[in-house]
């Protein structure tokens, strides 16, 4: 029988869940607006980067914990706001029995995730980067070890979006003297229509001062 230690859902102090808290309701405000009720959000040292249990409190309740191996000063936003979609996706899309075999990740999950969280193949780049030796797999599932308290003393890498460059020239990526990024058509992903490989327009990304994006079709 698995033992958890006593406090595990007891109220955690505000300021261990407050980015949690916060990147959670974010998330759910942007991507699950849909979910009824209240959230709870608690950091817990068991198993996972963090978990999920839907209608734990009550009927109307559920509970989202994060691992303490993600309260690191320089663990990136982008990370902490990735998981926390993962989560509530669990709350949107709830596993289901699949030839007799209880699934938590369905294949509706992967497909609500992938459309809230287009970031998932930086954001576990960047797990496996800089957090891989407190990480174990068991049964295909993402376990973290004691190790974890000893990460918590080194320092961690920035989170870098994926582009595809390919090895392309920087001032064919970016013209101008790097004021623009821009990405042919045939860089985009099969999966997302965002450019017509039928024509011969190439999106361009422009970036002002304050880091606010904006783009236009441009012929190549």
């Amino acid at each position: 029988m698995r033992r958890y230690q006593p406090l595990l859902f007891e109220p955690a102090p505000a300021w261990r869940c407050s980015v949690m808290h916060e990147a959670v309701q974010q998330m759910r405000a942007a991507f699950s607006a849909e979910i009824p009720g209240e959230i709870e959000v608690r950091v817990a040292a068991e198993g996972p980067l963090a978990f999920a249990m839907p209608r734990f409190m009550h009927p109307q309740g559920h509970l989202i914990a994060f691992h303490p191996v993600l309260e690191h000063p320089a663990t990136p936003i982008e990370v902490i706001r990735f998981i926390a979609k993962h989560e509530l996706t669990h709350i949107v899309v709830p596993g289901r029995l699949i030839g007799g075999r209880y699934e938590s990740h369905p294949e509706e999950f992967w497909a609500h995730e992938l459309r809230v969280g287009p970031e998932h193949r930086a954001v576990w780049a960047w797990i496996h980067g800089n957090l891989s030796p407190c990480l174990r797999q068991v049964n295909d599932r993402t376990r973290v070890t004691p190790r974890w308290m000893q990460l918590q003393r080194r320092s961690r890498g920035p989170f870098t979006p994926m582009l595809p460059f390919r090895g392309e020239p920087w001032d064919r990526v970016c013209p101008g003297d790097g004021a623009q990024l821009r990405l042919p058509a045939s860089w985009a992903p099969s999966r997302r229509r965002w450019a017509n490989p039928r024509n011969s327009y190439a999106h361009v990304l422009y970036m002002d001062a304050a880091g606010c994006a904006d783009s236009e079709k441009v012929r190549r």
